[in-house]
């Protein structure tokens, strides 16, 4: 595949508003939900939180914000034909929290509307008495991604994360192998496939970090990453993507790196009116498509 650098918003691309993304939305059917451990999450001896969920409301549109997993699991949308393509979403939420609509279920549903099967992780929480502490986001985001592979049969895996899921989502592909948990079935043997990655403002500057050593840096063997951020970020400093951009490409990695001028923080599919942000989802669309199948 030819290398491309894609610069936008704050270097030079207009503001181009997503209509398609929230038409596409519209047509995505109910969603299956899977538990991702038959038995239960394992370590949770000493978890007595349970799980609460808090209704907020974000450029006119409610969604819920889940704290207190005991149960992850996926919540697998499928498109109206077969897919070839399947693509794990990760909501972000600062480690304390999962924004599992704004930032998984309403992106799957556009996901599964452009014909691609898409899954929403909701998943354990650290500092919540999980004895594996921070690391259980990252078990229950292998085992969901195990999960999506066998489900749906696709030919190619992505992985989707944002804010605090992009971090997560990063660090699947920069511990790799060292990702271990005891295998509770067949489904844990299988390998974990990421064909490509998106990351949406994502916490990755590690001196930085609020969840320091669970992202240890850039992967020395990454695949094509699509990275996304707005510079006027009040949160999560557009440096993040800058700098994990940069340590990609140095590790030979195929990416691409859109900068918007405005969208702030945490916008999903949500960008203020007006905002370059807004383009986002075409974008990652089009550079899905222009991968081709695996090993192309």
């Amino acid at each position: 595949m030819n290398r491309r650098i894609l610069l936008a918003g704050a270097f030079g691309a207009s503001a181009v508003a997503s209509a398609s993304a929230s038409a596409a939305a519209t047509k995505a059917g109910p969603a299956e939900t899977i538990p991702l451990w038959p038995a239960g999450a394992p370590g949770g001896e000493q978890v007595t939180v349970g799980e609460t969920v808090r209704e907020v409301e974000d450029q006119g549109r409610k969604g819920r914000d889940i704290s207190g997993v005991r149960e992850p699991r996926l919540s697998l949308h499928r498109p109206a034909g077969l897919a070839d393509t399947a693509v794990l979403v990760i909501p972000g939420g600062a480690f304390n929290r999962v924004v599992f609509d704004k930032e998984g279920e309403e992106v799957c549903r556009w996901l599964a509307g452009a014909g691609y099967a898409a899954g929403a992780l909701l998943y354990r929480l650290p500092g919540e008495g999980w004895a594996d502490g921070q690391d259980v986001m990252l078990h229950d985001a292998a085992r969901a991604l195990r999960l999506l592979a066998r489900r749906t049969g696709a030919r190619r895996i992505g992985v989707l994360g944002f804010s605090a899921g992009g971090t997560i989502a990063a660090s699947l592909v920069a511990r790799g192998d060292e990702i271990r948990y005891p295998p509770v079935d067949q489904l844990d043997r299988d390998p974990l496939r990421i064909d490509f990655l998106g990351l949406g403002y994502p916490y990755l500057n590690v001196p930085a970090s609020p969840r320091r050593g669970l992202y240890p840096g850039p992967p020395k063997s990454p695949p094509p990453t699509f990275f996304f951020h707005a510079a006027d970020d009040p949160r999560v400093t557009v440096d993040n993507s800058l700098q994990a951009f940069q340590g990609w490409r140095q590790a030979g990695a195929q990416a691409a790196l859109h900068v918007f001028e405005r969208g702030g923080h945490g916008f999903g599919l949500r960008a203020p009116k007006g905002s370059s942000a807004a383009a986002w989802p075409d974008l990652f669309l089009t550079w899905v498509r222009a991968l081709g199948a695996p090993g192309q």
